[in-house]
């Protein structure tokens, strides 16, 4: 038994257009006089026949929606770590590589993260700036490191945000200045 509220909810107007119908027949039914007692209970055997096909129904339709949620999660779950298998392969050995030889150069690592901006294209997510970057605050894209910032003031972008359409994912995180104070010439 699911407890999806659609699916609940579907039940609860089935049940009730067949309660309707079943005492539309009957009404119908006592109304004519010439109608023998056979004819009506033949009458309710069939509404509650219907009803009863009517209920299967709805019981085999909410199996087969959960079978598909279920189904669209695997999928889902399959395609984005399709996606992300190189990543997940090679990101601990490399992380093991950069803690055994500190000085190997991170260039080396940009490659481990093709897979993931594959993914983000895939799913047509854009970043919001670009790291260190140097743009106009906007609080409705910017996460501000002090609450002192005014629109349009200049900031660096610390770490990106993003966005997918016109909804905002994460805000990118902005700061006065770079890391380590240094400021960046562009």
């Amino acid at each position: 038994m699911t407890n999806d509220p659609e699916l609940f909810w579907f039940g609860v107007v089935l049940t009730l257009v067949t309660i309707c119908f079943t005492l539309s027949l009957v009404g119908a039914g006592t109304k004519t006089l010439a109608t023998p007692p056979t004819a009506t209970s033949d009458v309710n055997s069939i509404a509650n026949a219907e009803i009863v096909a009517l209920q299967q129904q709805c019981q085999r339709l909410r199996a087969e929606l959960q079978h598909q949620k279920t189904q669209l999660n695997v999928d889902f779950q399959d395609n984005t770590f399709a996606q992300l298998q190189p990543l997940l392969t090679h990101y601990p050995s490399a992380r093991k590589m950069a803690e055994s030889k500190p000085d190997l150069p991170a260039r080396n690592f940009n490659a481990l993260f093709t897979p993931l901006e594959n993914l983000l294209q895939t799913w047509h997510v854009e970043s919001i700036g670009s790291a260190w970057e140097q743009v106009s605050f906007n609080p409705q894209l910017h996460q501000p490191d002090v609450e002192d910032m005014t629109t349009g003031e200049p900031v660096y972008v610390r770490f990106v945000g993003y966005t997918q359409g016109d909804r905002i994912l994460s805000p990118a995180k902005v700061s006065r200045t770079l890391p380590g104070g240094a400021e960046r010439k562009v």
